[in-house]
């Protein structure tokens, strides 16, 4: 009797021991899910890219600089991702990489064509190019085709587009400025709500309808031109279906799946020359 009781004893603790570790495996699988949910990811802003040394400036890059900036990230286990892959993430539609980062070249430069596109086609990677239809419209009708000044024509984009490596985002149709008394696509000192609204309204899904004739896209991102932001455009922006927004703030963003406001106002990091690669992206990745 004794050794039956020793047996049954040993058989209970056992059984409760196993319990233990069962809840502790649960415990961790949660723990580990919810710390899934949220990732961090660096977006770098880069412009115009341009061989000219003399040209080079807080703006301006070399070729030879942005590819070294897309080996480091490559080497140091980075993947590049589009702005529409982080919303997919955030929907729970798609999947992101380990460590997740953005890259984009805002304004719609032909330098970009010229010598961008080449370098991801090259290194297998990905961008986002915040375009200005105005700009478009103004260079598709002049045919000016020179990396120092001009802008990508529709037909550029096109071709930019179908190579795979190229996202293009809405920079607005013709509110990139900062002289006068608007700044960017900000409201103006003084102005009514319902004037600010139908401007911007009427200015960014004109650029909405132009990429969609010209390249048939309808960009669900949108780049704040020099980065100037107000409260007010925030709704205005999601009204008009967009889901992400991109800013000149520089920090790392987080991601967080089922949290669509985390990819409002997303930060990025200028990259200026006279910088090495390793000294910037050492400023930027954690």
């Amino acid at each position: 009797m004794k050794i039956f009781r020793c047996f049954k004893l040993k058989s209970i603790a056992l059984a409760a021991t196993a319990c233990a570790l069962v809840l502790a495996a649960l415990i961790t699988t949660v723990v580990f899910v919810y710390a899934d949910n949220k990732i961090d990811v660096p977006i770098i802003m880069y412009h115009s890219i341009l061989k000219d040394e003399e040209r080079l400036n807080d703006y301006v890059l070399s070729p030879v600089d942005f590819e070294k900036d897309l080996v480091y990230l490559r080497e140091n286990g980075y993947e590049t991702v589009f702005v529409s892959e982080l919303i997919d993430y955030v929907k729970g539609i798609g999947e992101l990489p380990e460590k997740p980062v953005v890259i984009t070249l805002d304004d719609g430069f032909y330098n970009n064509l010229t010598y961008v596109l080449p370098i991801l086609e090259r290194l297998d990677m990905k961008a986002t190019i915040s375009v200005v239809g105005d700009f478009c419209d103004r260079d598709s009708q002049s045919g000016e085709k020179s990396p120092y000044y001009s802008c990508l024509a529709w037909d550029d984009l096109r071709q930019m587009q179908q190579s795979g490596h190229i996202e293009i985002a809405n920079h607005t149709y013709s509110l990139h400025s900062d002289t006068g008394e608007r700044k960017g696509c900000c409201i103006k000192s003084g102005e009514s709500f319902s004037d600010y609204q139908n401007i911007l309204i009427a200015d960014v899904m004109k650029l909405q309808r132009r990429l969609f004739e010209e390249t048939g896209s309808k960009p669900s991102v949108f780049t704040y031109p020099y980065g100037f932001i107000c409260d007010e455009s925030i709704d205005i922006l999601k009204g008009c279906g967009f889901e992400a927004t991109l800013t000149c703030r520089e920090k790392v963003n987080i991601i967080e799946q089922g949290n669509p406001d985390c990819l409002l106002g997303l930060c990025r990091f200028n990259r200026p020359s006279g910088i090495s690669t390793e000294k910037f992206m050492k400023k930027i990745l954690r």
